[in-house]
């Protein structure tokens, strides 16, 4: 009995194996970090995705910028030669402003206090639906976490940040977080910024510091500043054009498994927020916080840039006044 239950397995893990080689549609799933939540997620999702189509769906994950730039994917995503693209959703912010609503620095109590206002229905409906006439929907939003600055001198005070050059995204109110903090702010695709570092071109980099530590930025700054200013999310987004070519049910099944792996996702991120720092201290960088006087000034200094670039504009206003009133009553704990 034993014998024939195991060729049974076997027999069975062959035609499901045969069933993804030989897949109706293939479903490349592309990102530019590697070794961190974003990719995590995307293998989680991509054997879900291979699994519950019963092969008609055959996902592969492309880290690291293998299906190239961040504009590049995303072009891919509007003509539908990628299915699908993992990263945070203020890079889509040049298609709808709107995507900065979650960057509003000085907002969130905590890692879970975020997370669960982004995966609110109120929310999260919404939101991922901001792309949708250029081609491009979510299935799926969690928390990737909190901002750090990685920089090539350490920053232990408040004023060890003024003069610095900061890496920051090309939006107005992050150059205006990084001038109301002393430091200037320059916009890079992320995929430079470590060649930047060591090119002295840069002084410092605000990201989070698991995707930081997952692209080795310790072998460069050999410090990070815990300066939780803000959250970064994390969507996965999907090629209209991609998804028409699949059955309803499929359709269906796409974005539910999304939905479905946030749960993964959001702790997963949370863990590997935890990590991240003996990461940094074993590869000989130090991990700094700020007093708590400043790391209070900082959030009353950043607080007010959300209701001044996003509350006040037509553009962004609805969608960061529906994040802000889902604040009001997000738990502080994990789900």
């Amino acid at each position: 009995m034993k014998i024939k239950s195991i060729l049974a397995c076997t027999a069975a893990a062959a035609i499901l194996s045969s069933g993804v080689a030989n897949a109706q549609h293939k479903m490349n799933i592309g990102m530019v970090t590697i070794n961190d939540p974003q990719h995590a997620f995307a293998k989680h999702y991509a054997k879900l995705i291979n699994k519950r189509s019963g092969g008609k769906i055959n996902a592969k994950v492309f880290p690291a910028g293998q299906l190239g730039k961040i504009p590049r994917q995303l072009e891919n995503l509007k003509i539908g030669a990628q299915a699908a693209f993992a990263s945070p959703p203020g890079f889509l912010a040049g298609m709808n402003l709107a995507f900065q609503a979650p960057d509003a620095p000085g907002k969130y109590k905590n890692y879970w206090h975020a997370h669960n206002a982004f995966t609110t229905p109120k929310f999260r409906d919404k939101f991922l639906k901001l792309a949708d006439k250029h081609g491009i929907i979510g299935v799926s939003i969690y928390n990737y976490g909190p901002t750090s600055i990685a920089s090539r001198k350490p920053i232990r005070t408040l004023a060890d940040l003024k003069g610095l050059k900061v890496r920051v995204l090309a939006t107005k109110m992050e150059s205006k977080l990084s001038k109301v903090l002393g430091m200037t702010g320059v916009p890079m695709p992320y995929l430079e910024v470590l060649p930047a570092l060591q090119r002295k071109t840069i002084d410092a980099c605000r990201s989070s510091i698991v995707v930081m530590g997952a692209s080795k930025f310790y072998t460069t700054t050999k410090s990070i500043t815990l300066i939780e200013s803000g959250m970064i999310p994390s969507v996965l987004f999907i090629s209209k054009r991609w998804m028409k070519k699949l059955s309803g049910d499929l359709q269906k099944l796409v974005i539910k498994t999304g939905r479905d792996a946030e749960a993964f996702a959001g702790k997963y991120a949370y863990d590997a927020n935890k990590k991240a720092e003996a990461l940094w201290q074993k590869n000989g960088a130090e991990v700094i916080r700020l007093s708590s006087t400043d790391q209070a000034t900082v959030i009353k200094r950043l607080a007010p840039l959300g209701d001044e670039f996003l509350g006040g504009n037509p553009k962004t206003q609805k969608m960061y006044n529906i994040l802000q009133g889902v604040l009001k009553t997000a738990s502080t704990k994990a789900p």
